[in-house]
């Protein structure tokens, strides 16, 4: 009978320092209630365990294994296997909505987005032959600019349309893609 009074006080206690937390955490934001980073992240996973679902899990563990020990005719082992598979399903049901939302908008940064070679913009500080000038063009709906170099017998003319080549030192090389026609 001792060993029931145990597993009883372990359910019980399980149960409401979970439900605590949970409501902690439901109160003002986050309580207690953040996350452990666990590796993922350029593996394709969100990259973090939320601790609401290990949260759940204790709170679904106690409560069950409280239910079915003092409302059930089962013996220890059987209670306790029923309310770990109940706690682990609900624990990681709660896991994959907490991480479908969390990652729906996530736009992980990838190097090639920011790659300035091949952009296209317009000349707004002419240039030419070897002197300096600039072009702004738009990145990710920023509108950007960038000193460009005129090479040698270059003409960039206000408004051209240039495509960046390379940038090397903070300076990008252009080609020309389009001049305005009322310029020729």
């Amino acid at each position: 009978m001792k060993g029931g009074i145990v597993i009883v006080t372990v359910f019980i206690v399980c149960f409401w320092v979970g439900l605590l937390l949970l409501l902690s955490g439901g109160f003002h934001g986050h309580g207690l209630a953040g996350h452990m980073h666990v590796g993922g992240g350029d593996a394709g996973g969100p990259g973090f365990v939320p601790i609401l679902p290990l949260m759940v899990f204790v709170t679904v563990w106690g409560g069950t294994g409280y239910v079915l020990t003092r409302f059930s005719g089962m013996n220890r082992l059987a209670v306790v296997l029923i309310c770990t598979v109940v706690a682990l399903l609900v624990g990681c049901l709660m896991y994959a909505v907490l991480a479908r939302v969390m990652t729906r908008y996530d736009n992980s940064m990838n190097e090639l987005d920011y790659e300035q070679a091949g952009q296209l913009g317009y000349i707004s500080i002419s240039a030419a032959d070897g002197a300096v000038g600039e072009m702004k063009y738009v990145l990710h709906g920023t509108m950007r600019s960038i000193g460009v170099r005129a090479e040698p017998g270059q003409q960039l003319v206000r408004g051209d349309r240039v495509i960046i080549v390379k940038v090397e030192k903070g300076m990008a090389s252009v080609t020309l893609f389009e001049r305005e026609s009322e310029q020729l």
